[in-house]
């Protein structure tokens, strides 16, 4: 649960669910079309997914290196 000790680290997590959730959702399949119907059967799950990743690596480059 190290990413709840401090103020920064909640900053962090709450910034990794909102690509997860919301942001990369809205890009890949509302701006962008990149992920629709015609190649997914839902198309918001793959977004997540992808949202997933990318808040993965940014979460072992960025805040792994600040927590540890």
């Amino acid at each position: 649960m190290v990413h709840l000790y401090t103020t920064r680290n909640i900053l962090h997590t709450v910034g990794y669910a909102c690509i997860t959730f919301f942001i990369s959702p809205y890009i890949l399949v509302e701006l962008t079309g990149l992920i629709n119907m015609q190649n997914f059967y839902d198309p918001c799950m793959g977004s997540f997914i992808i949202g997933f990743i990318i808040s993965l690596i940014l979460w072992s480059f960025i805040t792994k290196k600040k927590v540890y």
